[in-house]
């Protein structure tokens, strides 16, 4: 049989007290003390993915935003190349109505030079023939007989000559 003595006994009485006074002062605590642990590791990893979502939903946003200035720069760059157009056109089709209006000026001018210019050829021409018509008759004419002559050789230069500067 089994002899008890009282010093093992006392050693396992004093092994659960020991057992107990760990298990509550010791044990207890550190298992408290790792739990927290776990839970504050727990805690700073879902507050890391958190701050990762946020970080990644801002840059995304960013993203966006740069996307729609750009897009927006564009659409400017756009409109003033548009309006840039329009203008050039414009000034083009003034350049055209003023080049066509000083082209009707100098023509009205031409117009008018080549009319005076042919009274002053029927003037000329009426003192020469005057002048040549008296010489060749010798004889005088009245002042109506003249500018009938005149009238009639006015006329056919007019048909000859003058047909020709137009």
């Amino acid at each position: 049989m089994i002899d008890l003595n009282t010093t093992f006994i006392w050693q396992l009485v004093n092994f659960f007290v020991l057992l107990y006074l760990l298990r509550k002062f010791l044990y207890g605590p550190v298992t408290e003390m790792l739990d927290k642990r776990s839970s504050k590791i727990e805690s700073d990893l879902e507050e890391a993915r958190r701050q990762k979502e946020e970080a990644k939903e801002l840059k995304e946003q960013r993203q966006q935003q740069l996307k729609e200035a750009r897009q927006k720069a564009q659409k400017i760059i756009n409109e003033a190349e548009e309006r840039g157009e329009e203008r050039a056109e414009e000034i083009i089709n003034d350049a055209e109505e003023e080049a066509a209006r000083i082209k009707e000026r100098r023509m009205a001018e031409i117009e008018q030079a080549r009319q005076e210019a042919a009274d002053e050829l029927r003037r000329e021409v009426s003192s020469i023939s005057l002048q040549v018509a008296g010489k060749f008759l010798q004889q005088e004419l009245d002042r109506e007989d003249q500018e009938k002559i005149i009238e009639s050789y006015l006329e056919e230069l007019d048909e000859v000559q003058l047909g020709e500067l137009g």
